[in-house]
């Protein structure tokens, strides 16, 4: 993957800053009010990334190459799985369940959006 690229160096930084908060929030070791606000704020980032993404990045991606429409596509379902967890935990008392559902869906999906998307935003 090449990281040299302004767009791939910005999409890694933001995806690290969304792992290191997951790391932080799972290790807490009980849930407190102020544990739920973090929870909160971090979910409300979560949503925010993916609709910037959704709205203008992949709007983008898909006009300058057609050929990545099935790649968009997984991430686009993607982001509609971790929607949903995140509903999950804003709506739980005890979230730690939904917590490490959102740990394994999003940072596969963290994962795989850098390995697919790197390329092309080197393209642009």
């Amino acid at each position: 993957m090449s990281r040299d690229h302004a767009m791939v160096r910005e999409l890694i930084a933001v995806h690290d800053g969304l792992r290191r908060e997951l790391k932080e929030l799972r290790g807490a070791s009980e849930i407190t009010g102020d544990l739920r606000v973090r929870c909160m704020y971090y979910c409300h980032h979560v949503e925010m990334h993916h609709t910037v993404e959704s709205h203008y990045l992949f709007t983008t991606l898909r006009a300058r190459f057609p050929e990545s429409a099935e790649v968009i596509d997984r991430l686009e379902r993607e982001h509609g799985k971790v929607a949903e967890i995140l509903a999950a935990i804003e709506r739980a008392a005890d979230f730690r369940e939904d917590l490490e559902r959102l740990a394994e869906e999003l940072l596969a999906h963290l994962d795989y959006e850098e390995e697919q998307l790197a390329p092309l935003l080197s393209r642009l």
